[in-house]
């Protein structure tokens, strides 16, 4: 999954973590609240298998997080590639998310 500025996205028991840094075969992800909300949740991962975590969140996860920026982000590449105006694309992106992700936004 990635972010609508193309950067990689990992999920995990309800947190979005954004990709940080790879080692030779490990990537480290940090919580996607990091650079706002000072959050210190990391982890590490060896074919997109969580080897290490870091549980140290200050908040609480959003289930919804991953459905959220899966629209946002098939919404601004609509708004890129077609001619179609900015309330219809909108319109079909939010007719498709759950109540719970339309309050999150």
């Amino acid at each position: 999954m990635e972010t609508t500025r193309g950067k990689l996205l990992f999920e995990h028991q309800g947190y979005l973590y954004v990709f940080n840094k790879q080692s030779s075969n490990k990537i480290i992800w940090c919580c996607r609240q990091y650079r706002h909300g000072k959050c210190r949740g990391r982890l590490h991962t060896i074919d997109d298998q969580v080897v290490h975590l870091i549980d140290d969140h200050n908040h609480e996860p959003v289930h919804s997080a991953r459905e959220v920026v899966e629209s946002r982000t098939i919404m601004n590449n609509a708004a890129k590639t077609t001619s179609r105006s900015t309330h219809d694309i909108v319109a079909d992106g939010l007719s498709t998310l759950s109540d719970h992700a339309i309050a999150s936004l």
